[in-house]
C-alpha cells in the first residue's frame, strides 16, 4: 500500500517542490448530472472548521525519525459528522518540514490511512509510530511537505466512527488541512488527498466536496490506493455467499459502521454466530494482530448473510449511499488499485472510475498486474503525477 512505497517521495518531490505554480483547470466537457448536496450543516459550526480544540507536541517519537522533522503533534480540531451535519471533534497528527517555509509557504499532504478499526483505541495519534505510519508522514514531510494524518472521526477521540461513510471522511482531511494551517501559519492553502483502501475512498470524497466544503483552500489533486469506493457489492456477495474471505472479515466492520449512520439497523438482521458474538474483539484495536486474524477465521459466509431478501435490498441501499461517486470532483484524480485485490475487487474500482468519467472527472487509473489489496503501487508515477499536480502542470486525463 501507500506506506510500502512512500519513502519514494524523499527522491522525486524534494526537487522543484518549493516552486509551486496554481493548478490548473480544465473546461469541463458535457456530461451526466450527479450531485449530492451538502448536508445541512448550521453556519456556527462551518465557521468552526478547523478549529484547534488540543496541540501538544508528539511524545516518544523515534529519535530516527525525529531528525527529520522541524515539528511533530498531536492536534484536536473541530469537524463536521456528514450524517448528521453536527459538529465533531478529531484527532490528526501534523509533522512539519525542517527549516524555513518556501514564498507561499509549505504545501500540504492529508493522508488517508488505511483501516485500523473502529474503536477510539484506534487511532493512528495514540501510539507514537502512528500505527506504522510514521515512516511515511516523514518521508513526506523530509521532502517539503507539512503532512497531516486524521484519525477520522471516533478514532483516537472520543466520537462514534461511521466506518466508510465518505462523506466524513472526506470532511475530516479537509478539516485536517485547516487545522494544519492554524497551526502553522507559514503553510500554503495548496494541498492533496492521498489515502489508502478507507483512506483512498476519503480522499477521493475530499476531492468531489473540495469545491464548497474545502472552500478556501486550493485542493490540486488527488490519490486513491486500492479505495474503496463502489461497495455495494458487498450486499450481493453476502446474499449469495459468495464473498472472499477477506470480505467476509470485514463484514461485521461494514454493518457496525453503517449502524452509526443508520441507528435502525438491527444487526441480528447480518451477523450472527462469531460475526456477532466477537464483534468487539473484531472492531476495536484492544487485541494484538495476531489474536484479532484467529477471530477472524473463525468467520464464516454463512454468518455474515442477511437474514431475508428485505434486509439484503436494505444493506444494497445503504453501501449505494456510502459508495462513489457522489458528485463531479473539480480536482483532478489518480486512482490504483491491484488486479489481485480480494477485498475491493477490481471491478468494483472500475465501475466507479467509469462513473467518475462519464460525470466530467479528470482521472488516471492505474490497475496493477499481480498487486492487491495492501500492496497496490503505481511506483514512480504516482510520486510524478503528484509532483505535477504541486508545481501546475495540467493534468492528462485518460477517461474515454
Amino acid at each position: 500500500m501507500l506506506a510500502s512505497s512512500a519513502s519514494r517521495v524523499g527522491t522525486l518531490a524534494v526537487v522543484g517542490i518549493l516552486a509551486l505554480a496554481g493548478c490548473s483547470q480544465e473546461t469541463p466537457r458535457a456530461v451526466a448530472v450527479l450531485d449530492t448536496p451538502l448536508p445541512d450543516i448550521a453556519t456556527s459550526v462551518l465557521e468552526q472548521r478547523g478549529t484547534i480544540v488540543q496541540s501538544t507536541p508528539v511524545e516518544g517519537l523515534d529519535p530516527a525519525i525525529a531528525d527529520k522533522l522541524g515539528e511533530a503533534r498531536t492536534i484536536v480540531y473541530r469537524s463536521v459528522s456528514a450524517y448528521d451535519g453536527q459538529a465533531s471533534e478529531v484527532a490528526s497528527t501534523v509533522y512539519r518540514p525542517r527549516g524555513d517555509a518556501p514564498a507561499g509557504g509549505w504545501p500540504v499532504i492529508s493522508y488517508g490511512h488505511p483501516t485500523t478499526g473502529l474503536g477510539q483505541d484506534c487511532g493512528p495519534s495514540l501510539s507514537p509510530d502512528l500505527r506504522g505510519y510514521a515512516p511515511t508522514l516523514a518521508a513526506i514531510a523530509e521532502a517539503g511537505f507539512v503532512v497531516t494524518m486524521t484519525d477520522f472521526q471516533g478514532l483516537g477521540w472520543p466520537g462514534e466512527h461511521p466506518y466508510l461513510e465518505p462523506r466524513t471522511a472526506g470532511f475530516n482531511m479537509i478539516d485536517a488541512v485547516r487545522a494544519a494551517r492554524n497551526q502553522y501559519p507559514d503553510t500554503s492553502d495548496k494541498w492533496m488527498a492521498v489515502g489508502g483502501s478507507q483512506g483512498g475512498q476519503a480522499s477521493w470524497a475530499a476531492n468531489e466536496y473540495s469545491a464548497d466544503y474545502g472552500s478556501g483552500l486550493n485542493l490540486v489533486g488527488s490519490v486513491s490506493t486500492s479505495p474503496a469506493v463502489d461497495i455495494t457489492g458487498f450486499a450481493e456477495g453476502a446474499r449469495d455467499e459468495t464473498l472472499t474471505g477477506a470480505q467476509t472479515a470485514f463484514m461485521p466492520l461494514i454493518i457496525d459502521g453503517l449502524s452509526v449512520v443508520h441507528p435502525d439497523l438491527e444487526q441480528n438482521d447480518y451477523l450472527r454466530g462469531a460475526a456477532a458474538g466477537e464483534l468487539t474483539g473484531l472492531t476495536s484495536c484492544a487485541l494484538p494482530d495476531t489474536e484479532k486474524a484467529a477471530l477472524s477465521t473463525q468467520l464464516d459466509a454463512s454468518q455474515v448473510q442477511p437474514a431475508s431478501d428485505e434486509a439484503t435490498d436494505r444493506l444494497t441501499e445503504w453501501l449505494t449511499e456510502a459508495s462513489l461517486p457522489q458528485r463531479r470532483a473539480p480536482a483532478p484524480m489518480l486512482v490504483i488499485n491491484g488486479s489481485d485485490d480480494e477485498l475491493i475487487l477490481p471491478a468494483w474500482v472500475s465501475k466507479a472510475v467509469d462513473a467518475g468519467c462519464r460525470i466530467g472527472d479528470r482521472i488516471v487509473h492505474r490497475e496493477m498486474a499481480g498487486q492487491g489489496h495492501a500492496d497496490a503501487d503505481a511506483g514512480d508515477e504516482m510520486y510524478q503525477w503528484m509532483l505535477e499536480r504541486f508545481s501546475g502542470k495540467d493534468a492528462p486525463n485518460e477517461c474515454p
